[in-house]
């Protein structure tokens, strides 16, 4: 046998180079956030937004902190599992949007240095809400999408020390924006900051598999089903078997209406129950499967122990009294309907009330005084009360 370490590696390389494979023929990242980005501005303000590139990278809690620079606009992102990212918009880009939604237009005049407020990052919400909407649309079927899927915009952090505070994933997955708005009127960067999110793969597909139908189910639940039910099993030779004819009797245990077994085509017991009617109605009560393991079955009854058995314990009145040999059966006349479902049920026994029992609780009243057939009478206000001396 070979290396286990090596064989680990071989299939990481082949993992590997199948997602690569996958990820170029769908949707990257980098470009559906460019799409995602102009697509948001078109829709919402008829705003020429252009990406000029976008870079991504990992990074822990200290490099996030060391990626965010003074005097920006920070926004804290809210993820659908409780997981916080970190959205940084420049004041360049900060202040063409504010302009697209206030004059309309995207100017060209100096940015303010003034301090950043709660009315800065609200007008920024509908281009991170809209953004990260289609982002997540856009990549449908990528194996990274779970990883960008459920965050829009939270509120505003006051500086990257802040944000530092409310990071507590242990590593978080970049993404650099270099965008012109307006054909190159403003020209800034956005940042994208999420936490890696583990198992994220497994998690999907596992959710995947269990409520998607298997390939075949459909055409497997058109299929008939063969099913038995068996009441007793008789053991008998085969030179007594070779003998029966119709009108035979052959005797069959007491409990043998007690106890019946389903057994499916390959031979296999399914279920069990008991034989009976309700409601004017053949029918059967399963007693199992309830469990893991079905009840244990009783032996085939022998016909020729069962037989000798009886010719011993007979006597001559019962004898009498047994049902004389059926004779062979005539053809029935025309115009003879089937037997009647009340004539089959005859002898079945009723099957018990499925409530639970309650008991009985009845009671003789004679003891308690009174005229029989009459009324209880007794004043239970006038009696004397004893106190308890227990």
């Amino acid at each position: 046998m070979g290396d286990p370490l090596r064989q680990d590696d071989v299939l990481g390389q082949k993992a590997s180079a199948a997602r690569r494979a996958f990820e170029a023929r769908a949707m990257s990242p980098t470009k559906a956030l460019r799409r995602a980005l102009s697509r948001t501005a078109d829709v919402l303000w008829d705003l020429a937004l252009v990406t000029h590139g976008v870079s991504q990278e990992m990074a822990d809690q200290d490099g996030v902190v060391d990626m965010l620079p003074p005097n920006h606009l920070l926004l804290l992102l809210d993820g659908s599992d409780g997981g916080l990212g970190i959205a940084m918009i420049d004041r360049e880009l900060m202040t063409g949007m504010i302009e697209v939604q206030t004059i309309l237009q995207v100017t060209q005049m100096p940015v303010e240095n003034r301090p950043l407020t709660q009315t800065d990052a609200a007008m920024m919400a509908p281009l991170l809400d809209g953004t990260l909407e289609r982002f997540e649309r856009y990549l449908d079927g990528h194996p990274l999408r779970p990883q960008f899927s459920g965050y829009r915009f939270g509120a505003m952090v006051e500086d990257a020390r802040t944000a530092g505070l409310l990071l507590d994933a242990s590593s978080y997955r970049t993404l650099r924006v270099s965008i012109d708005l307006a054909l190159g009127r403003r020209k800034g960067e956005m940042l994208i900051i999420l936490p890696e999110r583990p198992n994220t793969d497994s998690a999907e597909a596992a959710g995947a598999s269990a409520d998607a139908p298997g390939p075949h189910e459909r055409e497997l639940k058109l299929l008939p089903v063969q099913m038995n039910a068996v009441l007793c099993s008789v053991s008998l030779p085969l030179s007594e078997a070779q003998k029966l004819k119709p009108g035979d009797l052959i005797p069959l245990p007491p409990e043998a209406l007690d106890v019946v077994e389903f057994i499916a085509g390959s031979g296999d017991a399914v279920a069990g129950g008991r034989l009976g009617q309700m409601n004017g109605m053949r029918a059967v009560r399963l007693m199992w499967p309830e469990a893991a393991e079905p009840p244990q079955a009783s032996p085939p009854l022998d016909f020729m122990d069962a037989a000798a058995a009886q010719d011993d314990l007979a006597a001559p009145a019962a004898i009498a009294a047994a049902p004389a040999m059926m004779p062979d059966p005539e053809p029935a006349p025309e115009g003879a309907g089937e037997m009647a479902p009340a004539d089959m049920m005859v002898g079945l026994p009723d099957l018990p009330s499925p409530e639970f029992d309650m008991g009985d609780f009845s009671f003789d009243a004679e003891g308690l005084g009174g005229a029989e057939g009459g009324e209880f009478d007794f004043d239970f206000a006038a009696a004397p009360m004893e106190p308890d001396e227990s």
